[in-house]
């Protein structure tokens, strides 16, 4: 990815982060979490878990220092998101950090809120 491209993702407010990595996730039929013996996680202000997912490896590489050093990226099958990921995610309780940033927890929607905003993006391309 172009330095310049990916610094201009890093400096768009979440919401154009979150279309952002609604479309792309989309198109590329991919989605990408951090994984060591476990999938890396994150906490919201109110102390709601939650696992962050970015658009692309390379944006998820960024991510990889601090408390998540120990990480790597890992992909997953937008199918498998769609269909086994959210669902479980919302029966285990847990939310979606959307884009996470090495500034920004990213934005949190419920797996419900996702599955629905990738639906209506996944139309586009039938």
């Amino acid at each position: 990815m172009h330095n310049k491209k990916m610094s201009n993702l890093l400096s768009m407010p979440g919401d154009a982060r979150s279309r952002y990595f609604v479309r792309k996730i989309a198109d590329f039929e991919a989605v990408w979490g951090l994984f060591e013996e476990g999938w890396a996680m994150v906490a919201d202000d109110n102390g709601q878990e939650a696992i962050p997912f970015w658009p692309e490896k390379e944006l998820a590489e960024l991510c990889v220092k601090g408390k998540w050093e120990i990480y790597h990226p890992k992909r997953i099958k937008l199918q498998d998101f769609l269909l086994k990921w959210l669902p479980g995610m919302k029966n285990d309780g847990l939310s979606v950090a959307i884009f996470p940033t090495p500034n920004d927890k990213g934005i949190i929607f419920s797996p419900t809120k996702l599955l629905s905003m990738l639906k209506v993006e996944l139309k586009q391309f039938e």
